[in-house]
């Protein structure tokens, strides 16, 4: 019995330690540079920098096209499908409209999902040809409000970035102009045992996902029956504006995109629009506001999901919109999916994810990539 009693609580503890198990140091230091790097729409250089760097060192072919989208080509065997797994490089940003006679800057959020609440009282950091300014978006203090600012919400035309300037000539001094790009300001930190805070995780957990699935296929010497093209797009939340190009560049017959989930499981989490939970798997969308994905792809998915035991869960969310999008419309139409890591407060400064989601996720794209082969592929568009 007593022997029995110590198996049991042996194996408990071997679970628990598993399931606390994280990410090494070499992951833990890649998440904390993409999301702490700035890269806001159209200013993508910070990210798209890391990207070629990590691609290149996997021994994958890297180019850019000209409007800056990342391609890095893994060619597999003659006339193999060509497969896009995309993640966008861009995150929610502002952009400098002007600078007032004071040294305040007036900006323009570069997003139709910006919500403007949580913009007062943030840093931020102003992207100038001297190097990145840091900015506080100001507001009425405390203790000078009225009623009536106690009562609404401060729309974004009345913000203003405070940068230390005295005066118009100050600001100008330290490079800021009409047309600089902006990016929230919000240092990568660790919560709790694993999960991780940052900014930009939408979506530098896309990116994060693909370099690793890349480089476990490597390491378990998994040779994919296909060409895979991996790419990070620019400007997708100006309206995907970067996959609409790489997709003429790859060409591809199946794609895929990273992208973050809309995680709701917390006080005022509203699941009647999202279901997703931390800790609960990663997600494939079975409906967002730009696609409805490839049913056969979706079943491929879960399938293999099952046969791996991984947690994965069904997302239907009506205000989103992914670079699937834009691959599923590519010449005659293609099989396209959103596949994403539940992620708690997106378009905010900070969200946060979960490790156990990201890494299920990395398996899953893992095990989806080695069977997309020739006849899968050809299959996914037989609709007769």
């Amino acid at each position: 019995m007593r022997v029995r009693l110590y198996l049991l609580t042996f194996l408990m503890l071997s679970l628990a330690a598993t399931a606390q198990t994280g990410p090494d140091d070499r992951v833990v230091h890649l998440m904390q540079e993409l999301t702490d790097a700035p890269s806001p729409s159209g200013d993508e250089g910070p990210v798209r920098a890391i990207l070629m760097r990590e691609f290149s060192a996997v021994g994958a072919s890297v180019s850019t096209d000209g409007m800056g989208n990342v391609i890095a080509l893994v060619p597999g065997p003659a006339n193999a499908p060509r497969v896009m797994v995309d993640a966008h490089m861009d995150e929610v940003g502002l952009v400098v409209r002007s600078i007032t006679s004071e040294g305040f800057v007036k900006f323009l959020p570069m997003s139709i999902n910006w919500f403007d609440q949580p913009l007062v009282d943030q840093r931020w950091q102003i992207m100038t040809a001297k190097g990145p300014v840091t900015a506080v978006s100001g507001f009425i203090d405390k203790h000078a409000h009225t009623a009536e600012d106690n009562a609404r919400v401060v729309p974004s035309n009345e913000l203003f970035l405070d940068v230390g300037a005295r005066n118009n000539e100050d600001a100008q001094a330290m490079g800021i102009a009409p047309g600089n790009f902006v990016a929230p300001w919000s240092p990568f930190t660790r919560l709790g045992t694993n999960r991780f805070a940052a900014k930009a995780w939408d979506d530098r957990v896309g990116c994060i996902l693909m370099l690793e699935a890349l480089r476990r296929m490597q390491e378990r010497g998994i040779k994919p029956p296909n060409s895979l093209y991996f790419v990070g797009s620019v400007q997708e939340e100006l309206g995907m504006r970067g996959a609409q190009n790489a997709v003429e560049a790859v060409k591809p017959d199946v794609g895929i995109a990273l992208e973050v989930g809309i995680a709701t499981d917390y006080p005022l989490g509203r699941k009647e629009f999202s279901q997703e939970e931390l800790g609960a798997g990663p997600a494939i969308f079975a409906y967002d506001g730009s696609m409805i994905p490839n049913h056969k792809l979706s079943d491929l998915f879960q399938k293999l999901a099952a046969d791996s035991k991984i947690p994965l869960q069904i997302s239907v969310v009506a205000q989103y919109g992914s670079d699937a999008s834009s691959i599923q419309k590519y010449s005659t139409g293609r099989p396209a999916i959103n596949f994403a890591v539940p992620t708690r407060y997106t378009h905010l400064h900070t969200g946060v994810i979960d490790w156990a989601d990201l890494d299920h996720a990395i398996d899953l794209l893992v095990a989806v990539l080695a069977h997309l082969d020739s006849g899968t592929v050809a299959g996914l568009t037989k609709f007769h």
